[in-house]
């Protein structure tokens, strides 16, 4: 309720993005009310394709809409100094945060991966289950591996900037990575975030990278051998449980509760949660849902999930 009073303040979600006081407020109000034990920016991952001057614009109701561009449009965007003025409240209000923040709770700093963000970039929207996007990993392969691979170099950017600025913590978010077949994996989805990781190394940035491969089924183990990240977060339709088995003793997974779970609450909240602590055992596990919480989520659900995971 507090973030819904707060986003009345701005007419549209971008200006609310890149205002620092929204941004500042945002970030902090989960961890007030919930005392979790990190905050995640306050952003959104299409503020590349701003950064890279394609209109964006977010639609109540429908979610983002980008400018329709073709691809030699898209190859010729180039980074606009106005909007680069925007991102740099973006990173003004990590500071802020950063020194509100107690110092034993992390922030993490994301953008979205390139195959993720180049889908927006393609299509405009989701509406068609990006269907553009799709039909270009055999028509337009040429094409898209350089648009991923300006999406990357741009992501670099942003990421050392949140890093540099007070993000400790950065988070690489591959939300449509269920849409790219097995044939074109290694292409589409990794090589251009093992390029992004390899680029944050390379500037002696040792900040951990938590990557999340939504939709990958088995294959999410393939992922990860190949990207390289310290964490991994899990969607909820993966068995932790088989997951555990086959991934190396050492990985640190995030996750992964359904959140209708978690908004259904009650018993099966109780169930769940307690199942997702005895399959993790004594590893190192980064509690959490296995995508965002929906809007409707009772807040006393949440709080009981937290009781459970620290009892």
């Amino acid at each position: 309720p507090e973030y819904r009073k707060l986003r009345l303040k701005k007419k549209s979600f971008l200006e609310f993005c890149f205002d620092h006081d929204c941004i500042v407020e945002s970030t902090l109000q989960p961890v007030h009310r919930y005392d979790i034990d990190c905050a995640i920016l306050f952003s959104d991952i299409l503020v590349i394709p701003h950064l890279l001057n394609q209109t964006v614009t977010f639609n109540k109701g429908t979610g983002p809409d980008l400018k329709k561009l073709d691809f030699k449009e898209l190859l010729d965007l180039k980074i606009n100094e106005v909007n680069i003025k925007d991102l740099n409240v973006s990173y003004n209000a990590i500071k802020r945060i950063r020194k509100l923040l107690n110092k034993n709770k992390s922030l993490i700093g994301f953008c979205g991966a390139p195959w993720t963000v180049s889908c927006y970039m393609i299509d405009g929207n989701s509406k068609s289950g990006f269907k553009k996007s799709q039909a270009c990993l055999e028509n337009n392969k040429f094409e898209l591996s350089l648009l991923l691979d300006k999406i990357v170099e741009v992501s670099i950017d942003h990421l050392t900037k949140q890093y540099e600025n007070g993000c400790d913590t950065l988070m690489i978010f591959e939300s449509w990575a269920g849409l790219v077949d097995r044939l074109n994996k290694d292409d589409v989805l990794y090589k251009p975030t093992r390029k992004i990781i390899n680029g944050l190394r390379r500037k002696k940035i040792k900040a951990p990278i938590i990557v999340f491969p939504k939709g990958l089924g088995s294959t999410v183990i393939e992922y990860i051998d190949n990207v390289n990240a310290d964490v991994l977060s899990v969607d909820f339709e993966t068995d932790l449980d088989w997951l555990l088995k086959n991934v190396d003793k050492e990985l640190i997974l995030q996750g992964n509760l359904n959140p209708k779970t978690l908004l259904q609450g009650g018993k099966k909240l109780v169930e769940e949660a307690t199942k997702i602590k005895n399959i993790v055992g004594r590893r190192q596990h980064i509690f959490n849902v296995g995508h965002g919480l929906l809007p409707e989520t009772p807040i006393e659900n949440v709080h009981k999930f937290i009781e459970i995971i620290r009892s």
